[in-house]
């Protein structure tokens, strides 16, 4: 795990003062604090190394649309984000972290930065209401009240300056002292700081729900426009047409592979592109690391090879002696002739999960192509190559689920070189 981490380039602690504000970040938030005092952190202060401690990849809080975090060095915020339940509010995060580096830089010399991220509204029941809210609130305190404390003082200070009665008040006079001693050299605090207002992005991702994207299709006009949810847990109820409370129509759609490629190549996302993947052979590479890990992990733990000998199961795709389900087969056939520039089959005659791991994204904008990874990489559970390259936070959440046998090989299999090589270019 620690291993991992690193290779992510998330900030390592082994400073005990770090590791001890960790733990009051934590605490804050009512998580216990006996965890690991050496450990890694992303840009919301979720650690790998706490999630395995505890036993639970969403110990931060993995409600819907409600993230928290703990910022306990401002070198964590250059770190990527690997927390599971903060993805949709990662952009308003990043925006509100840059805006406010120099005070953040300042408060966590003294105390953690708490982050709480939320959705207009309340709680989320069921995931048709997804769809309702357009802004999210990121809150910013600290666990002693620094942020509370500076605010306050600015105010009674213009209290007192507009006041001749307050000059004479012992009492008022005490608390304004206490107050400046509590909160004295801290930075001023640019406006909008502890409580922002974010909008959502158009496309974004939720661990609630069994995994839900939410796609805002563009358009001011709710009558030519719609939000489309892709959710695990869709029951025959939620097929009705139905408006969100800001009047958009709503499309709830069940998170399968062929559902998510209709509604990516209807919203021209991605397209399934043969022809590009002939100019991709570090993607097929990918691709076919992919399929031999599905292998080793569909495998008797006892006999999965160790890194050192992961090339063993390449070979077997090679040769054709690995057990492989007829998608699979497929899949391997197909990789294999586009990496010999050879022309593939018509994509039609694919089955749904071949064309959605083959389907590329139509634009070049960041933010599209890891929406389209990581809804590969989420409806492909076994490519565990593909989450540490393209959804971290997938990977660091299903690791707990693996058995233990497995688990611990893991990390050496995702740390070979070849895997290294092509994630460093794209992390």
């Amino acid at each position: 795990m620690r291993g991992l981490a690193a290779a992510l380039g998330l900030l390592r602690v082994d400073d005990p003062l770090l590791a001890e504000r960790y733990a009051v970040g934590l605490a804050a938030f009512g998580i216990p604090g006996d965890g690991p005092k050496e450990f890694h952190l992303d840009a919301a202060g979720y650690s790998p190394e706490w999630a395995e401690s505890l036993a639970d990849p969403c110990y931060l809080g993995g409600r819907a649309f409600e993230g928290r975090g703990v910022v306990v060095a401002p070198g964590q915020l250059d770190a990527p984000l690997v927390h599971p339940g903060f993805g949709f509010a990662a952009a308003g995060w990043r925006r509100a972290a840059r805006a406010g580096a120099r005070a953040i830089a300042e408060l966590t010399l003294r105390e953690p930065l708490l982050v709480e991220a939320r959705a207009e509204g309340a709680p989320f029941a069921a995931p048709r209401e997804l769809a309702d809210p357009e802004w999210l609130e990121l809150r910013l305190r600290t666990p002693a009240g620094l942020i509370e404390g500076q605010r306050l003082l600015a105010a009674k200070q213009r209290e007192f300056l507009a006041s001749d009665r307050l000059w004479l008040d012992d009492e008022f006079l005490a608390q304004l002292a206490r107050l400046a001693e509590r909160v004295r050299g801290l930075p001023e605090l640019p406006e909008g700081f502890e409580t922002s207002r974010a909008r959502l992005g158009p496309l974004c991702f939720t661990p609630a729900f069994g995994g839900a994207y939410r796609i805002e299709e563009p358009g001011a006009s709710a009558s030519s426009a719609a939000t489309t949810l892709l959710a695990g847990e869709v029951g025959a109820a939620d097929d009705a047409a139905t408006r969100s409370l800001r009047g958009r129509r709503v499309e709830l759609r069940p998170l399968g592979a062929e559902s998510a490629l209709e509604v990516l190549e209807r919203h021209r996302i991605a397209r399934v592109d043969l022809e590009a993947w002939r100019e991709l052979p570090a993607e097929l590479a990918r691709l076919r690391r992919g399929l031999a890990l599905a292998v080793w992990l569909a495998s008797d733990p006892a006999a999965a090879p160790e890194a050192a000998e992961a090339r063993a199961v390449e070979e077997a795709l090679r040769d054709g002696s690995a057990q492989l389900s007829a998608e699979q087969r497929e899949l391997e056939e197909l990789t294999r002739r586009l990496g010999m520039g050879r022309t593939g089959p018509d994509p039609r005659s694919l089955s749904p999960e071949s064309r959605l791991k083959l389907a590329v994204p139509t634009s070049t904008r960041p933010e599209v192509r890891r929406f389209v990874r990581h809804v590969q990489a989420f409806l492909s559970p076994a490519d565990l190559d593909a989450a540490f390259a393209h959804a971290p936070e997938l990977l660091f959440a299903r690791l707990a689920a693996l058995p233990p046998a497995i688990r611990a090989r893991v990390p050496g299999w995702l740390q070979g070189e070849a895997c290294m090589a092509g994630a460093r270019a794209r992390v």
